[in-house]
This record gives structure tokens, sequence and C-alpha cells, in this order.
């Protein structure tokens, strides 16, 4: 497990330990905002990536986890719900998630995309209503942002908004950044 990822392990588990308690989420939240640079940096993916990157982050957004062969570029996808709940994944579905062939499973360089955490992604529509010229409407995705179900309200107003295919296009790149940021130090590492 690399070092980040520890560090990222014992930070989720600092923050849900105080989920309950607004007075502590709200000292971290100025905390992040007042010490942390909150915007993501951006990546020029280079050429011989694009494709491979478009198609792992278009997966992801499906529901899928990826696992990219690091030696040969080659995909794989798995439905999300067949990983965190296979037994879930086999009732619903009928068939043993078990008796799935997974090519990935015999690769030895294997790395595994998940999908972003649900914070990642709130944090993308968050960067995307800046993005939103018309003051009226940006108003609305904020509104949607803060109150209970964000995700399901703020898509309710893209769908059936002139933004529709920003939105789409915007997440895609968002979710590309990830993608590429999470592949990079496996890809460049000859």
């Amino acid at each position: 497990m690399s070092k980040n990822k520890e560090l990222l392990d014992e930070i989720h588990a600092c923050l849900h330990s105080v989920t309950k308690d607004r007075d502590k989420l709200e000292t971290i939240l100025k905390f992040c905002r007042e010490n942390i640079d909150t915007e993501p940096e951006k990546h020029e993916i280079p050429e011989k990536y694009k494709q491979l990157v478009s198609n792992v982050a278009e997966e992801l957004l499906s529901g899928m986890i990826c696992f990219v062969n690091g030696d040969t570029l080659e995909t794989e996808s798995v439905p999300r719900e067949m990983i965190e709940d296979p037994f879930g994944f086999e009732f619903i579905n009928g068939g043993d998630p078990n008796d799935w062939d997974s090519e990935h499973k015999t690769w030895k360089n294997c790395i595994t995309v998940n999908p972003m955490e649900s914070f990642e992604s709130f944090n993308i529509m968050e960067r995307f209503v800046n993005e939103v010229d018309d003051e009226v409407f940006r108003k609305k995705l904020t509104s949607a942002l803060q109150r209970k179900k964000p995700f399901s309200n703020f898509n309710y107003l893209i769908e059936g908004s002139e933004y529709r295919q920003k939105w789409f296009d915007f997440r895609q790149t968002e979710t590309e950044d990830y993608v590429y940021t999470l592949l990079y130090s496996e890809l460049e590492r000859d």
C-alpha cells in the first residue's frame, strides 16, 4: 500500500469519527479552506494514454471498477456491485460472481481504478457550478448542492437544462484527469 493511500485512509478514519459532530466538521472545513489549495492540478495527458484514460473514465462513470494491465494497457471492467457486494450481485443478477472469467487476475502488473469517492464527485459538481454563466441557474445549482440528496437534486436540474451537455463534457474531463492521476505513477515508472 502506498504511503499516500495510508495517509488518506487515516484522514478518512479521522473524518468518519466526527461525522456527527457539526462543530468539529466546520473546524476541519475551515482549516482546509484556509490552508489547502483544493483546486486540483490539471494534467496534460500524453497522446499515448488519451484513449486508455478516456475509456477507463467512461467505464467508471457507468458504475464499473476498472483494471488496467500496466504492461500492455489492456483493460477489464467489472460491475462495482459485484466486487462490493458479491452476494447481492448474485441475488439480483443470478450466477456466482466467482464464476466471472476475470482476465485481470492473471496480470502481473494490474492497476485497479476505483470510481471516485462521493466527496470527489461532489467537488466536481461544485467546480461545475462555478463554470455556469447564468447567475439564476448557478444559484439554483448551489441551492441544490446544499439540500438533502445533493446528487439527485443537481442531476434533476441539469437534466432539463441547456447545460446538460456541458455538464457531461465537464464531468468526463474531470474524470479523465482523476484516472490519469491514479495511473500516472504506475504507467510512467519505466
